[in-house]
């Protein structure tokens, strides 16, 4: 179970990364090209970005939860033995 933890933690971390670098590009897209780009294009960019930026933070903040439960269960088993 530590190791499905581990890796909800690291698909977690690298799903934030990517949804906040999708999300900053989609909301600089209309401003950096000089309004080529409308906020209705930027749009189907920002939600997905938004979307997976929320659900990877779930998922790290899920395997960061039952890590540190496993860590304090481990430990106290340990101190008791």
């Amino acid at each position: 179970m530590a190791k499905v933890a581990l890796v909800a933690l690291v698909l977690g971390i690298l799903g934030i990364l990517l949804g906040v670098g999708v999300l900053l590009v989609s909301i600089l897209l209309p401003v950096m090209t000089d309004g080529r780009t409308s906020w209705d294009e930027a749009v189907l960019g920002i939600i997905p970005g938004a979307v997976v930026l929320f659900a990877s933070f779930i998922l790290a903040l899920a395997g960061l939860i039952v890590m540190i439960v496993k860590r304090r269960s481990k430990a106290q088993t340990g101190i008791s033995a």
